[in-house]
C-alpha cells in the first residue's frame, strides 16, 4: 500500500475517534444530588438499588444519594439548592411551601411514593388503647418536629375528638421508643415501621405493640414523594422522568427480590442487620407502597380528588392556605404506566 493511502487511512480513523469523541462528550451523564429522608435502612433500600444494578448509568444520570435528616431537613435543602431531588414528605413540602412568598421557590412532588402515609401513633396494649379516640387523656412522646405529631389534628378530626385532649411530651428522636417501653409515655408518634421496629429493638414484645397508621383510621394523607424545585424541574424533565424510572425499578426490585434490594442497602452501610432491615423494608412496602391503588393504577401518581381532600387535612392541621392539588403535584415527569406497574 503507498504511503498516500496509509496517510489517508491514518486521516481518517483519526477523524473517527474525534466524531466519537466529541459524541462521547456532548452525552455526559446528567448528574444530580439526591437527599433521602433518613438514615440508610430498609425503607430507603429501593433508593440504592438503581446504584447497585447500573439503572442509573444505563440512563445517563450520576446520582449522588445521601441520607437525611428528617423530611423537613430534606425540603429545605432541596429548596436552598443543596440538593436537586429530596424524598420527603409532601406535607412537609407544602408547609414548606406555604411560607415562600416567591413561586419559583416554591418545590412540586412529581413521583409518590408512599400512597399510604407512614404516620402513626404507637403504643402497648396494656394502656387500653385501640383506636385513635382511645388517646384522649393519654400521654404522647416524640420530638417536637416530628411529622405524625405535627399531623395529629388530622387523625383526630377523621376521628371525631379533640386534638387538644392529649397531653404531649417532647423528647428527642432516639428516645422516645425507650420512653414507651418504660412506661414513660402511654404512646409515641412518629413513622409506622421505624417506631415498630425500633419499639421492638428496646425490648417491647411484637404481640403488645399496637401500631394505629393514619390510613387505617380515616385520613387521606399521602406520605413521602420525590420532590424538587418548580425552576429545576423545568430544565431537567427528561433527567426526572429517567429517575423516577430507576426508582420504580428499585421498588420493583424489592417488592420481587427483597434480599437483593437488602444486599444494596449493605453495599452502602456494612454494620446494617440484614434479617432486620428486610424486615423494615417489607413493612415500607406493605403499609405504605403497595395499597388497593397502586396495584390498581400502578407506582408514582395519585388520586386527584383523594389529593384535594388531603390538602383541606393538611391545611387544616397546620394552620395554612389549602394550596391547589396541581401546586402540589405534577404527572408531567412520571415514567409510562406500564413502568410503573407493581408486581402481582
Amino acid at each position: 500500500m503507498k504511503l498516500s493511502s496509509l496517510s489517508r487511512l491514518r486521516t481518517a480513523a483519526l477523524l473517527t475517534l474525534a466524531t466519537l469523541a466529541g459524541a462521547a462528550g456532548a452525552q455526559q451523564p446528567t448528574k444530580l444530588r439526591f437527599a433521602l429522608d433518613w438514615v440508610f435502612q430498609g425503607p430507603q433500600a429501593p433508593f440504592l438499588v438503581p446504584h447497585h444494578n447500573g439503572c442509573y448509568q444505563k440512563a445517563g444520570l450520576d446520582v449522588t444519594t445521601d441520607r437525611g435528616f428528617g423530611s423537613g431537613d430534606t425540603v429545605v435543602k432541596v429548596g436552598a439548592g443543596t440538593y436537586d431531588v429530596g424524598f420527603a414528605d409532601i406535607n412537609a413540602m407544602v408547609e414548606y411551601n406555604a411560607k415562600q412568598t416567591r413561586p419559583e421557590d416554591r418545590l412540586i412532588a412529581f413521583f409518590m411514593v408512599y400512597d399510604g402515609a407512614a404516620l402513626s401513633i404507637i403504643t402497648r396494649k396494656d394502656t387500653g388503647v385501640a383506636k385513635p379516640a382511645d388517646l384522649v387523656g393519654k400521654t404522647i412522646a416524640a420530638p417536637p418536629g416530628d411529622a405524625s405529631r405535627r399531623l395529629f389534628p388530622a387523625l383526630a378530626q377523621a376521628n371525631g375528638f379533640d386534638a387538644g385532649a392529649v397531653k404531649w411530651m417532647n423528647v428527642a428522636p432516639e428516645l422516645r421508643e425507650t420512653m414507651l417501653a418504660r412506661k414513660q409515655a402511654d404512646a409515641i408518634s412518629g413513622a409506622a415501621f421505624t417506631g415498630y421496629m425500633g419499639a421492638r429493638a428496646v425490648g417491647v414484645p411484637k404481640d403488645e405493640l399496637v401500631v394505629m397508621r393514619f390510613p387505617q383510621f380515616g385520613s387521606t394523607l399521602y406520605g413521602s414523594a420525590l420532590v424538587t424545585k418548580r425552576a429545576f424541574a423545568a430544565s431537567h424533565g427528561p433527567a426526572l422522568t429517567a429517575l423516577a424510572q430507576c426508582v420504580a425499578e428499585g421498588i420493583v426490585t424489592s417488592i420481587r427480590q427483597p434480599a437483593s434490594a437488602i444486599e444494596a442497602l449493605y453495599q452502602r452501610d456494612k454494620l446494617i442487620n440484614r434479617e432486620v432491615e428486610q424486615e423494615r423494608l417489607q413493612l415500607s412496602l406493605d403499609w405504605s407502597i403497595v395499597t388497593p391503588w397502586t396495584r390498581a393504577n400502578g407506582l408514582g401518581g395519585v388520586d386527584p380528588v383523594r389529593l384535594g381532600k388531603s390538602m383541606q387535612e393538611v391545611a387544616s392541621a397546620l394552620n395554612i392556605a389549602a394550596p391547589d392539588a396541581a401546586e402540589v403535584f405534577t404527572t408531567q415527569y412520571l415514567p409510562p404506566a406500564e413502568r410503573r406497574a407493581v408486581p402481582k
